[in-house]
């Protein structure tokens, strides 16, 4: 029987930090009844991480140096020894209640490498919908989004499915050690996208589990300044040529190259700073990529 002692032996939870907000001291305090691993990749004030370590349930480490997503939770599995791992974002809240939920779809549905919970934003409001993984999506081509694109596709049950975010995972950690774990390559962004791939072409099930929910403060657990900004907007678009293996002599990156050189210095020209600093991420991004800076 699922209950919370089964959860407090079998689930580990592991939160990769960088810069962080005082979000995740929500985020332990609704599941203090499991164990955490905290990865530091660094940037956080010490008075959030002397808060931390007042946690006797967590097994804190800080990393030599910034590790990124996929990495730094691929370390953290090095110290796991329960069956399940949840992989969960500082922003986001879940209750013990909805972990129990959560575990209780793994084992209901055997051989699944992934159980996820149901989306709700900070106002309590349902933003889960149905999106499948860019390999898989010609086969929904006349299945274009309208208006009502998030009302249409809800999740109304448990839903086998092809991609989920990586905010929050519930892992399989020998299915999961068994497909490779995170791939290295990704730094930051897309490592959700192509674990999922990983899944979806090995048959391995992927389940949205309808009565388990989780609260996601989207963009709320790093601070909010012009570096992260920056690093947040090439990285999105880097690691999206890495997923789909652009061609880096493909003419429409050199086209790209110029497109954003001019918007940087246009937006400069009307003083719309973040328009500016977001084409300079967009065109690092292409040059990172290009010359494997």
């Amino acid at each position: 029987m699922v209950n919370q002692d089964y959860i407090t032996k079998n689930v580990t939870g592991i939160i990769v930090l960088y810069n962080s907000t005082n979000e995740i001291l929500d985020c332990l305090n609704q599941l203090s009844q499991i164990n955490f691993i905290i990865i530091d990749n660094g940037k956080c004030n010490p008075d959030l991480i002397t808060k931390i370590l007042n946690y006797k349930n967590i097994k804190y480490i800080k990393a030599k140096k910034n590790l990124g997503f996929g990495r730094a939770n691929n370390f953290a599995f090095k110290y796991v020894k329960t069956k399940y791992a949840l992989l969960i974002n500082s922003d986001v809240k879940t209750s013990i209640n909805d972990l129990i939920n959560l575990v209780d779809g793994m084992i209901k549905y055997p051989k699944t490498g992934i159980a996820v919970p149901n989306l709700t934003n900070n106002e309590n409001k349902n933003i889960d919908y149905l999106e499948i993984l860019p390999e898989i999506s010609k086969k929904f081509i006349n299945k274009r989004p309208n208006k009502n694109y998030y009302e249409q596709n809800l999740i109304k049950g448990d839903t086998c499915i092809s991609f989920c975010w990586g905010a929050i995972m519930l892992l399989d950690v020998e299915i999961f050690k068994r497909i490779g774990l995170f791939d290295k390559k990704y730094f930051l962004f897309w490592e959700d996208y192509d674990l999922c791939r990983k899944l979806y072409f090995k048959k391995i099930p992927l389940v949205k589990i309808y009565n388990s929910k989780a609260r996601h403060l989207k963009h709320q657990s790093v601070k909010k300044n012009i570096y992260n900004f920056f690093i947040i907007e090439m990285y999105h678009v880097y690691s999206s040529y890495i997923y789909f293996a652009v061609n880096k002599d493909e003419g429409r990156l050199n086209k790209k190259i110029l497109i954003y050189l001019l918007r940087i210095f246009s937006y400069l020209m009307i003083l719309n700073i973040k328009g500016s600093i977001k084409n300079l991420a967009r065109f690092y991004a292409i040059i990172k990529y290009k010359f494997n800076l």
